[in-house]
């Protein structure tokens, strides 16, 4: 496959037909790049030699075990117990995203075109609970197939979600939309403020720089990348949340399994939320389809 060098020794490469996908399990269980031979780099490469756990380069893509976005105060209730999660200094006193993606990965699996990662978490300051993530790629000419799993391995019931976090390459120019049918209310940290979704017209999002959003009920997103690639982002199973986020050279389109700040408000819309409280032994899971749907 005629496609331009694709990382740093030792990154593992897989590819079929025009896609080749990079990773560097070592840096948090990360897809380094995303290529199509005609379109180039889909996603922002990530270019770095030295990988910072705790100020990640904005690339390529990572992985969100057990959460996603902040726990406000680094406070987490369960089962009657109160647990402090340790800060992130940049955003002290929350943390955010969860722990996973600050941890080395291990190779399960690879071949050609499919490739499987595995972390085994053991109880710390950033997440009292232990649990096995894992992460399943598989490449089919023109889609790349992902699967989330989290795997509760502590004697006790644990909260938890699971999610993908890519910076796909595309500035403002790009068109991107959505068939999301829920919208959740905001507040000044860009968090859902509790209230009940509300109801939003599919189509286009904002040409902007700089805004989040947390929508649910989605079926397809779609991207044009600055390459001149047409995405499709489809959840195939367990994703029925996506957050967005865009600047002025990636969009961030996140499929993920529940909503933004639901372990500090557990309570809270428990038909919208999607946490779910995984018995001991039990898996979550999440798929979905990153599709080629056409070139520019």
């Amino acid at each position: 496959m005629p496609l331009p060098e694709t990382g740093l020794k030792g990154d593992i490469r897989i590819g079929k037909g025009a896609l080749c996908a990079v990773f560097r399990p070592e840096a948090g269980g990360r897809m380094s790049r995303l290529l199509h031979v005609d379109c180039g780099d889909l996603l922002i490469p990530m270019d770095e030699a030295d990988f910072r756990p705790l100020d990640w380069p904005k690339a390529g893509a990572y992985p969100l075990f057990p959460f996603h976005n902040r726990v406000i105060g680094g406070i987490l209730h369960h089962a009657g117990r109160r647990h402090r999660l340790a800060p992130h200094p940049r955003f002290a006193p929350d943390t955010i995203h969860g722990p996973a993606h600050r941890r080395p990965w291990q190779l399960m699996q690879a071949d050609s075109d499919t490739l499987s990662l595995g972390l085994d978490y053991h109880a710390d300051e950033d997440w009292p609970f232990t649990f096995r993530a894992e992460q399943d790629f598989a490449i089919e000419t023109d889609c790349l197939s992902i699967t989330l799993r989290l795997i509760n391995k502590d004697e006790r019931p644990m909260p938890g979600g699971l999610g993908w976090h890519p910076f796909f390459r595309a500035d403002l120019s790009r068109q991107v939309t959505t068939d999301a049918r829920m919208e959740f209310p905001l507040n000044a940290i860009d968090l859902p403020t509790g209230e009940p979704a509300t109801e939003r017209c599919a189509g286009a999002l904002p040409a902007r720089a700089g805004y989040t959003q947390h929508l649910a009920c989605w079926r397809k997103a779609d991207i044009m990348t600055d390459g001149g690639a047409w995405i499709r982002l489809a959840p195939t199973a367990g994703l029925a949340h996506l957050a967005v986020h865009r600047t002025a050279s990636y969009v961030c389109l996140e499929p993920v399994s529940h909503r933004a700040g639901a372990l500090h408000q557990p309570g809270a819309l428990p038909a919208q939320g999607g946490l779910v409280d995984l018995p001991p032994g039990a898996t979550l899971e999440g798929r979905f389809d990153l599709r080629i749907t056409g070139r520019s």
